[in-house]
């Protein structure tokens, strides 16, 4: 629940303004400026609603401290003087609003919900500007194998929780996709996903990154940086590949964990954090907490909800669907004509090992349409080398062939395997929601309406 510090010398205006939002905030009351900065040196807080006139330090005066120490915090002043200069004075030094009292209550609320937003979406274009890799849409998680259906279905599970997760799988299985999806069916999926990528981040720099730094910490820093924590507030914080992560690092994120709060790189002051944490690795961390690669107390923070991506060696029935979803994604960008490959291609892609896997067969994929896009279908001799170095290696499993194989043998249809795996997962879907449409389609992390379109598409 969002958090509003109330600042105001008067208990009658701060009794009405908790009971205008007791029911949408955690409300922390303050009557000076000196017992409000305690709260906000241990609490992470949304908003300061903050008297303009109080006996001691003033108003005015607080809000250029907190300015001073929380740059990206909104602050609305209260007054019962509605006198020009004290407005304008408050607006300059970095107020978002201004309300009078008597409060007007709808007037408050609206103002409040405004400047929250406000600050939510300030922080989400702050991480888009930081963040360097390419956007992962969650549709793009393809399959319905057993395997893979066991990984999402603890994901959905953990979604809705504030556990920290561990994501296992090898390297191109999808992990961020997966942390995404994670954060997409969680209750924080309003708020920020910041991605930190350990491996690409140089030791020197990656403290910096994670926590921030005070004008002055070190040269070169000629401004306060807010980190990863900052920029995630009370959404995600996703830590691809942390099994690359120097030990000295490892040490003081164990605190972050386990006391919820940090210092920037330079600064005096504990800052609070009310991000979830998300964590992957291509690495057996137990075994590496056990040679001392990795830190124990670390590993078992991080390890309160494992869950394994499987290779896609393990999950062949989903390799056509692959196919199908790259096929449509790259073809028109690429200005390919492909339709699919024929039978003896996607023979050998099914029995290929993929030991890149979903990561490779998109290249496999994009490379036959940037070189072959103008066939009808890509023959086996298309493909790369590996895929001729003798005899294919396991025969596709059952389903798979059958769905990929169609009775001419004249080339692979691609939307029957696509249309036969949506029966199944719909149906399934459908069988444990006891037939309610609504619930069925939000335990697929879609809508009643794009449901139904589904269903009268396959004819259920």
């Amino acid at each position: 629940m969002l958090k509003l510090l109330i600042v105001d010398d008067e208990r009658g205006s701060r009794e009405a303004l908790r009971l205008i939002f007791a029911n949408d905030y955690a409300v922390l009351p303050a009557e000076t400026a000196e017992e409000a900065q305690a709260i906000l040196s241990r609490e992470h807080v949304d908003l300061v609603l903050l008297d303009v006139v109080m006996p001691g330090r003033s108003g005015l005066d607080f809000l250029r401290q907190i300015h001073a120490d929380h740059p990206e915090m909104p602050v609305i002043m209260v007054s019962a003087s509605t006198a020009i200069p004290p407005v304008v004075e408050a607006i300059r030094q970095g107020a978002v609003d201004f309300v009078g009292k008597p409060f007007d209550v709808a007037n408050i609320r609206h103002v409040v919900r405004r400047a929250i937003e406000t600050k939510r979406l300030h922080r989400q274009v702050a991480v888009l500007e930081t963040e360097l890799s390419a956007a992962f849409p969650t549709q793009e998680i393809i399959g319905c194998s057993p395997a893979f259906a066991v990984s999402i279905e603890q994901l959905r599970q953990a979604a809705v929780t504030d556990a920290t997760v561990l994501i296992q799988g090898e390297s191109g299985t999808g992990k961020e996709l997966a942390a995404r999806l994670l954060h997409a069916q969680s209750p924080r999926r309003d708020e920020p996903f910041v991605a930190v990528h350990c491996a690409a981040l140089p030791e020197n720099l990656l403290e910096s990154e994670l926590f921030g730094h005070e004008k002055g910490a070190f040269t070169g820093a000629d401004r306060q940086k807010p980190g990863r924590f900052d920029l995630a507030g009370s959404g995600t914080l996703f830590f691809d590949e942390i099994g690359e992560m120097t030990t000295v690092t490892q040490v003081k994120l164990l605190r972050v964990l386990q006391e919820r709060e940090f210092m920037r790189v330079g600064g005096t002051r504990l800052l609070r954090t009310n991000a979830r944490i998300v964590a992957a690795t291509a690495r057996d961390l137990r075994r590496e907490a056990a040679t001392g690669r990795f830190r124990e107390d670390l590993f078992y923070r991080l390890n309160v909800v494992q869950v394994r991506l499987p290779p896609l060696r393990e999950r062949r029935d989903d390799i056509p669907l692959l196919l199908a979803h790259f096929l449509a994604r790259l073809g028109p960008a690429l200005h390919a004509e492909t339709r699919g490959f024929d039978a003896e291609a996607l023979r050998r892609l099914c029995a290929y090992d993929w030991p890149g896997n979903v990561r490779e067969l998109r290249n496999v994929v994009e490379r036959a349409l940037v070189l072959h896009g103008r066939e009808p279908e890509i023959a086996v001799r298309r493909l790369p080398e590996e895929f001729h170095a003798g005899e294919p290696q396991p025969e596709p499993a059952a389903e798979t062939a059958a769905a990929a194989a169609p009775s001419d043998a004249g080339g692979l249809k691609l939307e029957e395997a696509v249309s036969a795996c949506e029966r199944r997962i719909i149906t399934e879907a459908l069988r444990r929601a006891d037939g309610v449409q609504t619930r069925a389609a939000e335990s697929l992390g879609t809508t009643r309406r794009i449901l139904r379109y589904k269903m009268g598409k396959l004819g259920l």
